[in-house]
């Protein structure tokens, strides 16, 4: 699965080519949730808020400890979509 949205994201993890983000990689380890999966229920279903994303997916409903990934992923999908709404009204 090819992630276009991160191809301007820097990533800590120094993977060759440009960045599709890393859907594989596990965000939630309490219930095993990966990026990919988060990615694609905020794509899909519009997902604005960690509890959102708890909803649809379960990351986040363990320990608590990923709530910051999360959040930081929704920045980063969310931007875009709010800039085009800023532009468009404006």
């Amino acid at each position: 699965m090819s992630l276009p949205q991160f191809d301007a994201r820097s990533c800590s993890d120094p993977c060759a080519g440009p960045c599709a983000g890393c859907p594989d990689r596990v965000v939630c380890r309490c219930l095993g949730v990966t990026e990919g999966t988060i990615v694609e229920a905020v794509m899909e279903l519009g997902l604005r808020t960690v509890k959102e994303v708890r909803q649809a997916t379960g990351a986040g409903d363990g320990c608590t400890c990923c709530h910051r990934q999360i959040r930081g992923l929704l920045e980063e999908l969310c931007a875009p979509a709010a800039a085009y709404s800023a532009a468009a009204a404006g």
